[in-house]
Formats: C-alpha cells, structure tokens, sequence
C-alpha cells in the first residue's frame, strides 16, 4: 500500500494563476490577439485530463508548478538579455515543456516560438485576460 497526498486547493489556485499571468504578460509579448484566443480555444496550458484543474498528487502540482515558473524565468531572462541565451536554456525550456505535456498540461510551443518579441508591453494586449475589480460598469 502506497499513501500519497493529494493536491492542494492552494497549489490548484497558483497553477491558475500562473496560467493566467502567461495569458495576460507573456504571450501578449510574442503572439497577436488572434493567437491568443486560439491558444485559449484549443486548451493551451489547460489540462488535458479534465475540464477541472485537478491535477492529482501533491508532487505533480509542486511539478507543474515549478514547470511554468521555470519556463517563465526563461523567457524573462531572454527579454532582458541583449545577447541570444546559451543552448542549454533553450534544452531547459524544452524539458519542461515536456514534462507539462506528460503531465496532461496542453503546451504545444516550443524556445522558437519565442524568438521574435512583438510587443513590449502593450496596455491593452493583455486588458482582455485581466481579472475585473468589480463587477459594476460605470
């Protein structure tokens, strides 16, 4: 017999919002709106298992979790570095790409998707998968 501890509400929230920080600064960075609204149509960075954002065991939301971290850190270094980042950053990305991948976690991009930057940051890319204050219009 084998006990394990299941994920926690905490750790599915993070894993939410890290998903919606690459929705709302970093593909925004890199893709157009068209894009965007495609990734989000065909499930990118979305759980493949279930439509609910269950990932299972502790250990597989800790890892899904420093996955995307990873992958972002990466990708905010290449934006700062004015020179092209050594190889094994890029071998880095792609592990981790494949690790969301097998854990059931859609993310069919790769370090070449990346390369080229095409906004710095705009204010209103990324207005469309910013989270409201309130509910209220004025």
């Amino acid at each position: 017999m084998k006990i394990v501890f299941s994920s926690t509400p905490a750790q599915e929230q993070e894993i939410g919002n890290l998903v919606s920080f690459f929705y709302g600064s970093i593909f925004p960075r890199y893709f157009t709106e068209e894009e965007i609204l495609h990734f989000e149509q065909i499930g990118v960075l979305q759980n493949s298992v279930s439509s609910l954002t269950y990932f299972g065991t502790l250990k597989d939301a800790f890892q899904v979790m420093t996955c995307l971290q990873v992958i972002m850190s990466i990708l905010e270094k290449k934006d700062r570095s004015k020179i092209p980042l050594e190889q094994k950053f890029e071998d880095l990305f792609e592990i981790n790409a494949r690790i969301l991948n097998d854990y059931g976690v859609f993310f069919p991009l790769n370090f070449d998707h990346f390369t080229l930057l095409k906004n710095e940051k705009s204010e209103t890319s990324y207005l469309l998968y910013a989270e409201a204050a309130n509910q209220y219009l004025i």
